[in-house]
């Protein structure tokens, strides 16, 4: 495995906001590229203070449209093309339905939300000076976004990496949703979205290096409820770990109740009675370096 290898985890909570927590977000650093999966409230300024360039991501991959998983999906494409010197890459953009349908009504010329500023800052002279003052490239482009609805079928390659995905259960029909594999420089990650425990995402897991896996709370407090129909519990995820034999179970996505140190050491030891592999409590605006 590349010893570059990490992910910069951007956010693992919910949709409600603590201090610790809020929102999904994930950069995959791998070699010369950074991958982003998911961008939920806040991404692109975490990334900032992480000291990640929005301008280095080229692939943006999207597990689901809940709110907390692409919040700030307008903030990083408007921010990655006003720092845009016109030198980099289009971006590529990946997700179950609407995402395609979501990205015209933020940035199509003619009727995005933001047409506006696009128009403002590629005429006015004022915004032209300052792009060109800072380096960029006349004349300045209008953005280019390459956003695509996919589903488990399909399969998306980089230069030297690929991509799949499988079904995660979560709130069909009303929403679609996906889990994500990554496989490139010796690296195998598994990134589950929002999902109950399911044999799609289990077998897609197979033998990983790691499961970035949803943990929504410790499994007796939320035994009976609907979160336990449609999410994944502590039990759950080792379980799911457990099952795919992964080596590294990285827990995400955690409730308020998960941020008591008393609740998460309850949790892992429960995670331990069946699962022997490492378990990683993620933390946000935190790196991890990604070894076997």
């Amino acid at each position: 495995m590349d010893n570059d290898s990490k992910l910069h985890v951007l956010g693992s909570g919910t949709p409600q906001p603590n201090k610790e927590r809020w929102g999904s977000g994930f950069v995959l650093e791998v070699g010369n590229e950074m991958i982003m999966f998911d961008c939920g409230p806040a991404s692109t300024y975490k990334m900032i203070l992480m000291g990640l360039d929005p301008r280095d991501v080229n692939h943006l991959f999207f597990t689901h449209h809940h709110s907390d998983h692409d919040l700030d999906y307008p903030a990083f494409l408007l921010t990655r093309w006003e720092t845009s010197l016109g030198l980099e890459k289009d971006l590529k953009i990946f997700g179950p339905p609407p995402t395609e349908e979501l990205t015209k009504k933020l940035i199509d010329i003619e009727s995005g939300a933001f047409a506006h500023d696009f128009i403002a800052r590629t005429k006015h002279p004022l915004s032209l000076h300052s792009y060109e003052r800072r380096g960029g490239i006349m004349p300045r482009k209008l953005p280019k976004y390459i956003a695509q609805d996919i589903n488990s079928d399909d399969i998306i390659e980089g230069e030297d990496w690929v991509v799949t995905s499988a079904v995660a259960e979560h709130v069909q029909p009303y929403l679609d949703s996906l889990a994500y594999r990554f496989e490139g420089a010796g690296l195998s990650i598994v990134f589950t979205g929002d999902t109950r425990p399911c044999k799609t995402v289990t077998d897609l897991a197979k033998n990983a290096d790691y499961l970035v896996c949803l943990c929504i709370a410790l499994q007796s407090d939320i035994e009976g409820t609907p979160e336990a129909d449609y999410m994944t519990g502590s039990i759950d995820a080792g379980r799911m770990a457990s099952e795919a034999n992964v080596s590294n179970l990285i827990l995400v996505h955690e409730a308020n109740n998960l941020t008591s140190p008393k609740k998460f050491e309850e949790a892992i030891r429960g995670i331990k009675k069946i699962y022997s592999g490492n378990v990683i409590q993620s933390e946000e605006k935190k790196t991890y370096n990604l070894t076997k």
